[in-house]
């Protein structure tokens, strides 16, 4: 998510739709805003889904989701291509419920607290890592 923040103003101002220089913070936040929505509500089918049909299959399928919606994104010429590719991005990440599955499936009582651990870590060093890259890329 946070791989698109270094750009998304420039790339929200080159859309047809803002009119005022204004308006680019509200676009930028509904794109933002789609991904959380659909992410929230699709969480819980992950879930459902990767208890019937195993979560490996579900983390692969929601990984080929993201990288689908994120060149998808990443070539889109108009807001409303930009709004569906983060809805579907947001849609395919609900699956991450099925990765914590995973690690409390594969931990013990011996490593299970610093498996859980290493969650928000890793979460918050991507997201770090996200912005800078994404900064990187900002104007090449």
């Amino acid at each position: 998510m946070t791989l698109i923040l270094p750009f998304m103003y420039q790339m929200v101002g080159g859309f047809d739709v803002v009119r005022d220089p204004k308006d680019i913070a509200f676009y930028a936040s509904l794109l933002l805003a789609s991904f959380t929505v659909c992410k929230t509500a699709t969480s819980v089918h992950w879930g459902i889904l990767s208890d019937r049909i195993g979560r490996r299959p579900v983390i692969l399928l929601g990984l080929l989701g993201n990288l689908l919606t994120f060149v998808l994104f990443g070539v889109s010429k108009s807001f409303t291509w930009a709004l569906v590719a983060r809805s579907l991005n947001g849609l395919f990440t609900g699956n991450t419920i099925a990765t914590k599955s995973v690690i409390a499936e594969i931990s013990d009582d011996s490593n299970r607290s610093y498996m859980m651990a290493m969650l928000p870590l890793m979460w918050n060093l991507g997201t770090m890592l996200g912005g800078a890259i994404g900064g990187l890329f900002v104007d090449p």
